[in-house]
């Protein structure tokens, strides 16, 4: 199982969900470190309708938690 060939061909599996979580965290890190009276607006209006919609809170915290995508068995809590 830890063999260099399966861990290569995991890793490319991952790449893009590793890739698109690292982009969305940098995005959210430059929107919440400017200070730009436009993006402060956006940003307290995206705030604001995530606090006020569950459904999107959840699906916000189910995609930081890293579970969406093409996961791997045991990430989905199956048997290995």
């Amino acid at each position: 199982i830890g063999s260099e060939i399966v861990l290569d061909r995991y890793a490319r599996w991952r790449r893009f969900d590793n890739v698109a979580l690292t982009a969305g965290f940098d995005g959210f890190v430059r929107l919440f470190s400017n200070d730009l009276p436009p993006i402060r607006l956006a940003r307290d209006l995206g705030m604001a309708a995530v606090n006020r919609i569950p459904a999107l809170r959840k699906a916000f915290m189910h995609e930081a938690g890293g579970a969406t995508g093409d996961l791997p068995r045991l990430l989905k809590g199956e048997a290995v």
